[in-house]
């Protein structure tokens, strides 16, 4: 990737080189901003047209292909309880209490989630609704969640997440 930016008048006009998924993602994070994209099948390099798709919600991922010793195993997202990470893994588990290496990023896969089903409680945990046993008032305003089955103790979704996560339990 790479960024030329030229002074405009009284705002600044940059060009990126992006590979589709970079793109996706940036429509994600500007979509009030106008984003051009370099048509490629066009000789001229200055070129530059507005992307033609519009931003379409993605679509949730309905199961996760997991690795167990030579076979794979296919989990639904309803037998999920949590996705948390460890020593810079990933990690699903299960309902019944069985741990898979996931070879995605917690980043990766919330966005393969469905918002309605899974939150992403901290940095190391996205947690299904279902797995949420308790939930106490914690200092300055956080929350600390009790998840079943017990893998990790300590699950606390920040003051600024808080009602965020009432609100997706159904307060």
């Amino acid at each position: 990737m790479h960024a030329v930016s030229q002074p405009r008048s009284a705002s600044m006009r940059v060009q990126l080189s992006l590979n589709s998924e970079e793109f996706r993602r940036l429509q994600l994070v500007l979509p009030d901003r106008i984003l051009q994209q370099e048509n490629a099948d066009e000789e001229e390099a200055g070129n530059i047209v507005s992307s033609p798709e519009p931003l379409l919600p993605r679509p949730s991922k309905k199961r996760f292909l997991v690795r167990k010793g030579k076979e794979l195993i296919s989990v639904h997202c309803n037998e999920i309880a949590y996705f948390y990470s460890k020593n810079k893994l990933s990690y699903l588990k299960t309902f019944d209490g069985k741990n898979f290496l996931v070879r995605m990023s917690l980043e990766d896969i919330e966005q393969c989630l469905s918002p309605d089903q899974f939150f992403r409680a901290s940095r190391q945990v996205i947690t299904s609704h279902i797995a949420v046993q308790k939930v106490l008032l914690w200092f300055n305003g956080n929350l600390k969640v009790e998840l079943a089955p017990r893998e990790i103790d300590n699950v606390i979704v920040s003051r600024l997440k808080a009602n965020q996560f009432r609100q997706w339990l159904g307060e």
